[in-house]
């Protein structure tokens, strides 16, 4: 029914965890990851989405800023942006965000009431962050709890859907291990596999998310994602959003 699947991000080796690895993003550390996402459904598949994350980080190990820069983009990776924003985190000496901020960036001025509200409303959030803070056993769960769960799948949940819609939630997303990237970094491996069924007004809505995420272990920032997420509509017919995110990371300091 639907396309075929893509290789996985991570196919070589991997090392059981023997010590608890923790992972926290650290100043001078930069990435710049391209996302590709694909929309497959029955009846059409639509172009390709392209956008690009240009993630470093500032500050102190006590007090580290965390700045992702977002950019849409038509077809390539290089074609002019058609959105565009920053989102800031200010971590602490722990790794844990205490601080977030929205701006707007020159090429898509944005009103500062709708950054401010955005704040406010917790829409502002680096999937980085998601990871750091936290020390890794082999086979740790990578969401703990419902509210973990529901922020991993932010990106493929309608915005005005609260956790209050969760009705039922399968949760099998595990520490896989630790690699070695083809780039000669060392990483940690996690394989993503949630369900959950969401229930609002329009009907339900069941969405499945499996792939694998790498996270650099020197900076603490993802390396590269590769997940798809079936979307179950009870008022439409199923759809898949395959995405790939690969990124090229750097440790300046």
């Amino acid at each position: 029914m639907f396309g075929e699947e893509s290789a996985p991000l991570y196919v070589g080796p991997v090392e059981t965890i023997t010590d608890p690895v923790p992972l926290q993003v650290r100043p001078n550390s930069r990435a710049g990851c391209i996302l590709r996402q694909n929309l497959l459904s029955a009846e059409d598949t639509a172009p390709s989405q392209v956008v690009t994350f240009d993630t470093h980080v500032e500050g102190t190990e006590d007090a580290a800023v965390l700045i992702q820069t977002v950019k849409g983009r038509e077809t390539t990776a290089t074609s002019p942006p058609t959105f565009g924003y920053q989102h800031r985190m200010t971590m602490n000496a722990a790794g844990i965000p205490v601080e977030t901020e929205a701006r707007a960036i020159p090429e898509f001025p944005i009103a500062a009431s709708t950054l401010r509200e955005a704040a406010l409303d917790g829409e502002v959030d680096i999937r980085d962050a998601l990871f750091s803070g936290r020390s890794f056993r082999q086979g740790d769960p990578v969401n703990r709890t419902p509210e973990e769960t529901f922020r991993f799948l932010k990106p493929v949940i309608p915005r005005d859907l609260g956790l209050d819609a969760l009705v039922d939630q399968r949760e099998q997303s595990r520490v896989a291990g630790l690699v070695t990237t083809p780039q000669g970094r060392r990483a940690l491996l996690l394989t993503i596999d949630t369900q959950m069924t969401t229930v609002r007004r329009s009907g339900a809505t069941d969405t499945v998310l499996q792939g694998q995420v790498v996270i650099d272990l020197t900076t603490g920032l993802v390396a590269g994602e590769d997940w798809t997420a079936r979307i179950t509509k009870t008022s439409t017919d199923p759809f898949e959003l395959v995405t790939t995110v690969r990124c090229t990371l750097e440790s300046l300091g």
